[in-house]
Order: structure tokens, then C-alpha cells, then sequence
């Protein structure tokens, strides 16, 4: 526990990332598949990893910076890593690299940041949340370095899981 967020945080090396989870009251938790699986490609690259749950949706933005600022403590670097609603909380992070994954322009009075460090943005061409378009206008919206993937799959990337896993911890190993 960090100041009462739960958290699991696995070390393994000197730069991390920070997993901000999708929407908690549609089940989004630290214990996302999808964030469960870049965590443990993350740390078998010997990257440490710190997954942690909102304490509501109102606090998320403030749990997400003490997860962050205590990370940033211990860490050279810090990625910052965001699915869904953790993504718009993640752009508001930034950290030393960004990883957003079907990102929102806004969402419960929390919007999209941009920020200029190297970012990857992950969409799924048939993703029920977030149109083709809306995610084509976010990625042209962004600054760069930029680098963009774009799976053929829906909002949950079923059947894309180990996909999405080893794409965002090779960019995050590589640009971190």
C-alpha cells in the first residue's frame, strides 16, 4: 500500500513503468489482463513494474501521481502505461515515455494530455469505445516522437493479448 491505493509492485531493475488501469466501475483494476501481461513482459526484461487500483474515479488522477511520484523516487525512469480510461490518466502523468493504449479524448472530467516525450499509441480498428476515427484524430493530435500500432481487434484486444504485451514492453525496453 501506498498512502491506502493497493498496489503490486515488482522490482527488477533501475527504470519502471507505472500501469494505470482502465475505468474501475466498469471492473477496471490492477489485476487487468491486458496490464498483467505487458507487467510480466516488462519484468522479464528487467523492467520494474508498479500496478495499483483508483481509490474512486474521482481520486484517480491523485493516485495515479503518488504511484508515480513514489516510483520516481526509487527509479532512474519511469514509463507511464495506460489502457482505456488509465490512459487519459496516464497523459496527464507523462513520465519519461507514454504507452497509450485505446486512448479517450476525455472521460469523467479527465481529458487527454499531450506531452513531448517518445510515446506509443495502441488502437484497435474495431474498437466499441473509441471509433476508428476518434482514435485516427488522437494519434494526429499527439506530438512527436510518436510511434503508432494499430491491431485488428476490439476495445478488450481479445485474441491480441501476448500481441499488445510484447509490443509495449519492447518500446518501453527500447526507449526507456
Amino acid at each position: 500500500m501506498i498512502d491506502g491505493i493497493r498496489i503490486i509492485y515488482e522490482n527488477r531493475g533501475e527504470k519502471a513503468a507505472l500501469l494505470c488501469p482502465p475505468h474501475p466501475e466498469y471492473g477496471g483494476s490492477m489485476f487487468d489482463v491486458r496490464l498483467e501481461r505487458i507487467s510480466q513482459k516488462l519484468i522479464e526484461k528487467n523492467i520494474s513494474t508498479l500496478r495499483f487500483d483508483y481509490r474512486s474515479v474521482e481520486s484517480a488522477l491523485r493516485d495515479a501521481e503518488i504511484c508515480f511520484k513514489w516510483l520516481k523516487s526509487m527509479h532512474d525512469a519511469v514509463a507511464v502505461i495506460g489502457y482505456s480510461f488509465g490512459s487519459v490518466i496516464a497523459s496527464n502523468l507523462c513520465g519519461d515515455l507514454l504507452v497509450l493504449i485505446s486512448p479517450l479524448k476525455r472521460i469523467d472530467g479527465f481529458e487527454l494530455k499531450d506531452c513531448r516525450v517518445p510515446k506509443l499509441v495502441v488502437y484497435a480498428k474495431r474498437d466499441q469505445i473509441v471509433s476508428l476515427n476518434e482514435s485516427l484524430e488522437i494519434v494526429k493530435s499527439l506530438s512527436e516522437p510518436k510511434e503508432v500500432i494499430e491491431l485488428d481487434t476490439d476495445h478488450f484486444y481479445f485474441g491480441k493479448f501476448d500481441l499488445l504485451a510484447e509490443s509495449v514492453s519492447e518500446f518501453v525496453a527500447r526507449n526507456l
